[in-house]
């Protein structure tokens, strides 16, 4: 078994420990320096950076007895089990029994971390703060000679901006630098002036266009000879034309020769012309690289930026032979500036031996410290901007990394972040505001001593909260950040009665109310049992309680105790002697007790027969609407609601249960009515995957989504099973027919289109199919008022109207009609086929689909009774449940004929067959369970 941390914002275990970032104890300690707390008996753990090697990547911290408040730990943990901490947010997966956690947790210490993994440590593992603190040598200074120091500085009387000295025009043209192109290297020729490359930029252009137009003529002059020479001579001399052609293309004409070679001497020289600017712009790229071998700070002055070149400037500035100075530290102004931009195009080769060059330097700025000039490198050079930004941020130039994250990244967050570190709080304030980030908003609010929007922010983020069920953060926003105690005291105490996190919410409560009102304590605990617990939550108030229990007064306690007495005595009453365990955390100083409880067992164990076993009876909980049942692993699995809580109960045919309960978002119709549910389960073979689909439409036209419902594997009910009630999207294509779990494990839905009036079979993991019918013909069937039964594991089979269909995973459809109307459906393998039982208006009837199809496989039977519910045990029997009683039919018999008869208090409304050779389950309609034995004595009859 491969256990997993599982991120789950619903969950919040109570923090006892942190985790501190970072391979260094500075690190660590500027952390803790924000706690604000006592560090007498914190304790410590070195965590790896992986679990293959031994360099420190982090800190444990455990707290003793104070914890920084929520707010100021940036990764906290809880602790599970004593000894294993991992993340308040994380659960594990699979969930583990405290058995399986015993025999797991073989440390000292344990972490799960979600990076690092599992880490296991002994006590010699652990350390102290102190530990990591060595007293420094101390320093042999004379202070006789100590000078008095400098005078104070002078106090501040104003402040204003200093205007920047005035700039000639030259200066605001080139950034305030003379350029120095590389022509000044020894070797070249002087410089040329800036008018002068204006005007060979001009001439470059007229010659471009000049040899476009040559082109365009010489096009045309190709044509004219071939098309009009020989027509003008052939009219005039009477000679043939073809004759003349012939000629003609054989000598040519001379003028046309020597236009030819004009125009051809011409595109040479316009060509070599425009070559010349290009050879000088390779042969200065060529001294750039030299010059980075030789003096790479230098050569960073006279690099070319790579890249998109659309975003350096604003239009195309003249060309140059030679490359300009320029100043290599990052600037805003400059790297997204409106000027022209002369761009100078390169080759591959170039473009890859020039980013090499700019990624050394850039390496080496970095370590030299210079973030600057590494921005430079990476935003003017490179492109790269968020490299640069990481770099501008890590150099501590937040106003700079903040403009790229948000102009150029699209990152305002942590734009946001720069803002605030940079101490631009009102910066960062508007693109929080903009992010709905109430809390931050709040938090810089208050930094700026404004206190008045601080709380209209936070109040908006406990708003937030409370919109998304999240009690628990609301509660410690108003605790922690709007001051007001009593109020989170309220939500907790509501998500303990309503929402998702009500086992977290309580021991929160608990802690806080008595932090509050001590004296008024016991009260507020008789409050909560009497007025803000629901019945099917009494067991986990107890639970919490006496967990709490140790932190109460005495008067508290004796309440918690009275409270734990008046829920678990009925319930022992009732034969749950298992809750007889809870008496134990009541009273852990009597020892006495464990012999009391062990008399009372044995003395309820005597007075039990010691017959044999034949039938067996138990009972529903009374407050909750049972809705469906099914078997799973030879569990007995019921499905129920109450009071937006829907329930499962978890049951062995021998009594023993377990009852699990999720909530929902139930929504009244318009006349105040409630939301009925409908429940349907798939009649798939479970016995191997343990999962069966639970499909949860309600009476207003929506459909409960809770995902899969996991019965973890326990004694003694044996092993896991799942209820998917995911509302797979085939579900919303049209009218659902019928759904199970087909033989891959995958879920399969059959519904109608009343759009297209046609019948689709779907898998999850492909494609739709049309039903249709060997000639063709598409299955139409209008849209159920509610799922049928789907039988079968390929192909699969149901009834509608007056028909049993059969259709395969690809859509190929038959099907067999009845004389009358189907009520329901019962099915079971047999060899090399399916045998099914219609239960129609005027009696049941047998039907067997093998080699030749759907046939009939008996006559009708039972025409005088009304059938309620049908269900094969195993291949011998089928029992049927009337409005007075329950017949159980011997189908080896070729003629259906009956077994033998039940009597229930009720009729029957759940039949279900518990695995077990001939047993079956008999749910009545007041929640009476009976579990009966069929005779077997009559051998199987293989159909």
């Amino acid at each position: 078994m491969e256990v997993q941390l599982s991120y789950n914002p619903q969950t919040r275990h109570k923090t006892g420990a942190a985790f501190l970032r970072g391979n260094s104890p500075e690190q660590w300690f500027r952390e803790i320096n924000d706690w604000q707390i006592s560090l007498k008996g914190v304790t410590c753990f070195v965590l790896p950076e992986h679990t293959n090697t031994v360099t420190p990547g982090g800190l444990l911290v455990i707290f003793s007895d104070q914890v920084p408040a929520a707010g100021k730990i940036s990764h906290p943990y809880g602790i599970i089990n004593g000894n294993l901490f991992m993340p308040v947010d994380a659960t594990l997966m699979p969930a583990l029994t405290p058995a399986e956690m015993r025999e797991l947790l073989i440390w000292h210490a344990q972490v799960f971390h979600p990076a690092i993994g599992f880490v296991g440590f002994d006590m010699e593992d652990e350390h102290s703060l102190d530990s990591f603190l060595l007293p420094s040598q101390a320093s042999e200074k004379s202070w006789n000679h100590a000078h008095p120091g400098m005078p104070p500085v002078a106090y501040l009387h104003t402040i204003s901006v200093a205007i920047p000295p005035a700039l000639e025009l030259t200066d605001l043209l080139n950034d305030g630098h003379i350029p120095q192109p590389l022509s000044e290297l020894p070797g070249k020729k002087p410089r040329r002036s800036l008018f002068m490359r204006f005007i060979d930029w001009m001439v470059r252009c007229f010659l471009r266009i000049l040899l476009i137009m040559f082109n365009i003529v010489s096009f045309f002059l190709r044509s004219l000879p071939v098309k009009l020479a020989p027509y003008t001579e052939g009219r005039g001399s009477g000679r043939p034309i073809a004759g003349r052609a012939a000629r003609s293309s054989q000598t040519g004409h001379p003028e046309e020769k020597k236009t030819s070679g004009l125009r051809e001497k011409l595109r040479k020289w316009i060509e070599k012309t425009l070559g010349d600017i290009e050879e000088r712009r390779d042969s200065e790229l060529d001294r750039l690289l030299k010059m980075f071998d030789q003096d790479g700070d230098e050569a960073l002055k006279y690099a070319i930026p790579l890249g998109d070149e659309s975003l350096a400037g604003r239009g195309t500035a003249p060309q140059s032979a030679t490359l300009s100075k320029k100043d290599a530290n990052f600037n805003l102004g400059t790297l997204f500036s409106h000027q022209p931009v002369d761009a100078w195009a390169t080759a591959d080769s170039y473009t890859t031996l020039l980013s090499r060059k700019y990624e050394q330097m850039a390496a080496k700025a970095l370590e030299e410290g210079d973030h600057r000039k590494a921005a430079y490198i990476y935003a003017h050079l490179l492109r790269n901007f968020h490299r640069a930004a990481i770099v501008l941020e890590e150099g501590k130039f937040y106003h700079e990394a903040a403009a790229l994250y948000k102009d150029r990244l699209g990152q305002p967050l942590k734009a946001a972040e720069c803002f605030e570190k940079g101490g631009l709080l009102l910066d960062a304030i508007n693109i929080y505001k903009s992010l709905n980030k109430y809390e931050k908003t709040g938090d810089l609010y208050r930094q700026l001593s404004r206190e008045k929007p601080a709380q209209q922010y936070f109040q908006l983020a406990v708003d937030a909260a409370m919109q998304q069920k999240n009690h628990l953060e609301a509660a410690r926003i108003l605790q922690h950040k709007s001051g007001k105690p009593e109020e989170a005291c309220e939500v907790l105490l509501d998500g303990w009665q309503h929402g998702n996190q009500d086992k977290d919410c309580l021991p929160q409560y608990l802690d806080l109310a008595e932090t509050i009102d001590e004296d008024g304590f016991p009260g507020k605990l008789r409050m909560i049992y009497e007025q803000k617990t629901p019945e099917h939550k009494k067991n986990h108030l107890v639970e919490i309680f006496l967990a709490f229990k140790k932190h109460m007064n005495e008067a508290a306690q004796d309440v918690a105790i009275e409270i734990a007495y008046e829920v678990i005595s009925p319930q022992i009453a009732a034969g749950k002697e298992d809750r007889l365990a809870v008496l134990k955390k009541m009273l852990p100083d009597d020892k006495e007790l464990s012999a009391d409880i062990y008399r009372y067992s044995a003395r309820k164990r005597e007075v039990k027969p010691t017959v044999a076993r034949t039938d067996q009876s138990f009972q529903l909980e009374q407050h909750i609407n049972w809705l469906a049942a099914t078997v799973i692993k030879k569990q007995l699995i019921f499905v129920g609601t109450s009071a937006n809580v829907l329930f499962l109960l978890r049951m062995t045919p021998q009594g023993t249960r377990k009852y699990y309960s999720w909530q929902y978002q139930s929504i009244p119709d318009k006349n105040g009515q409630e939301e009925q549910f409908y429940p349907y389960i798939s009649k798939n073979n479970a016995s191997k995957s343990g999962c069966k689909l639970l499909h949860l439409p309600t009476s207003h036209n929506r459909r409960i989504s809770l995902g899969k419902l996991i019965l973890p594997s326990e004694k003694p009910f044996g092993d896991k099973v799942i209820l998917d009630t995911t509302d797979y999207p085939a579900n919303h294509m049209g009218g659902t027919i019928g759904m199970t779990i087909n033989s891959g494990g995958d879920p399969l839905t059959v519904f109608s289109d009343w759009e297209k009036a046609c019948v689709l079979i779907k898998e999850t993991s492909s494609a739709s199919y049309y039903c249709t019918y060997p000639d063709s013909t598409r299955l139409d069937i209008p849209k159920p008022e509610h799922p049928s039964a789907l039988w079968g594991k390929g192909p699969f089979y149901f009834g509608l109207g007056n028909k049993i269909y059969r259709v395969n995973a690809v859509g190929k459809t038959e099907h067999l009609e009845l004389p009358y109307q189907i009520r329901h459906v019962a099915a079971t393998e047999i060899n090399d086929g399916m045998l099914l039982m219609a239960s129609t208006t005027h009696g049941c009837i047998y039907v067997v689909d093998k080699q030749n199809g759907l046939q009939f496989y008996s006559q009708y039977f039972g025409e005088s009774t009304v059938i309620r519910a049908s269900q094969f045990v195993s291949k011998t029997y089928l029992v049927q449940a009337t409005n007075k009683e329950t017949i159980v039919y011997n189908i080896t018999t070729g003629v259906p004929t009956v077994k033998t008869r039940f009597n229930t208090a009720a009729p029957v409304r759940f039949i279900l067959a518990t695995g077990e050779q001939n047993e079956v389950a008999l749910v009545d309609e007041k929640g009476r369970i009976t579990v009966h034995q069929i005779d077997d004595r009559i051998p199987v009859y293989k159909l």
